[in-house]
């Protein structure tokens, strides 16, 4: 069985979601997972890991800009800006605002979206 090593590194804000596809993307199966606990994150990693591939990952997480979003992350900010705009009285609705709510409704039943 593979041993693991950590590496952590102090940092205020991590955008957990997207680091470890950035991390995944450069270490592949090296990256074994990431931890954080709002002061800094802990880089999981298989103790086979070289000490270039650790580097990396230092250089990664230094790079790391917390205030980007993953795709999946950007969909569900916009889905939640356009519910966000459907909360007022029904009878201020616009025909947008009902067809706005369909799309939704749509998306969240797996329905084609047009």
């Amino acid at each position: 069985m593979a041993g693991m090593i950590d590496l952590a590194f102090e940092r205020e804000t991590v955008n957990l979601s997207l680091l470890h596809q950035e991390l995944t993307a450069a270490l592949g199966g090296k990256l074994v997972g990431l931890s954080g606990n709002g002061r800094g994150v802990r880089v999981h990693l298989l103790d086979s890991t070289t000490s270039d591939e650790r580097k990396l990952a230092g250089q990664i997480v230094a790079g790391h800009d917390a205030g980007r979003l993953t795709a999946d992350q950007q969909v569900e900010r916009e889905r939640g800006a356009a519910l966000e705009a459907l909360r007022k009285p029904w009878a201020q609705w616009s025909p947008a605002d009902k067809d706005a709510l369909l799309r939704l409704l749509a998306g969240e039943l797996g329905l084609a979206v047009l």
